[in-house]
């Protein structure tokens, strides 16, 4: 088989397979810095993409292709493209079925709040990560409801943003409490105090050592 040279084609699929990309990259960040920052992230990821699964049902959406409410096809839009969702066998589910909240707009949400309100609530801004964060998640929204993918409608994304952003601002809270409540501040979220805070030092020709403060995530 011939490799395809289409540009959009891997954009596609590098977009599509990022979110897997993200949760483990914060598993080996967590591990190379022997930290659970990572394990924490994923952590809330898990439990939001599982309240999504949970409530998807509870919505009439359904995905293209599929009249709204019903599992009855709709022969005058096209049916989503399988590739859609990779991890859903059946036919009846999440993704499948059921396409509000979108699992993608969902995920990328998520981050955004939980990864960039620590930036800002520190005043410790990674501009680099952030623009990075809001591009995926934009343009995993473009390709995900144009064809010939098709996988979700816009109030699939606008609800995914909402919950979301939400579940991403509570966790983020819940972990800031619990990382702020002991002293010394323990080191739970991204672009925290202690992390800003954290020294280096190195030896000088005098034989002194010399101490300057070095920003990590």
């Amino acid at each position: 088989m011939p490799i395809r040279t289409n540009p959009k084609v891997y954009i596609r699929f590098f977009t599509f397979l990022a979110p897997m990309f993200i949760t483990l990259a914060a598993i080996l960040e967590s591990a190379l810095n022997q930290n659970v920052k990572g394990i924490l992230y994923v952590t809330g990821v898990l439990f939001t993409m599982l309240l999504g699964n949970l409530l998807s049902s509870a919505f009439p959406n359904r995905v293209p292709g599929i009249i709204k409410g019903t599992t009855n096809r709709n022969k005058d839009e096209p049916l989503y493209d399988p590739a859609c969702n990779i991890f859903e066998v059946s036919s009846g589910g999440w993704g499948t079925l059921y396409s509000s909240p979108g699992p993608h707009a969902l995920f990328y949400s998520f981050t955004l709040a939980y990864i960039c309100v620590g930036m800002f609530v520190n005043h410790n801004i990674n501009w680099a990560i952030f623009a990075l964060i809001i591009a995926f998640m934009f343009l995993s929204a473009f390709l995900r409801m144009s064809p010939p993918m098709s996988c979700v409608k816009p109030i699939d994304i606008m609800l995914g943003y909402i919950f979301g952003l939400l579940c991403g601002l509570a966790w983020f809270a819940a972990i800031y409490i619990t990382e702020n409540s002991y002293s010394p501040v323990l080191d739970l979220t991204y672009f925290n105090q202690a992390s800003s805070d954290r020294e280096t030092c190195k030896m000088e020709k005098n034989k002194a050592f010399r101490c300057t403060k070095k920003p990590t995530v």
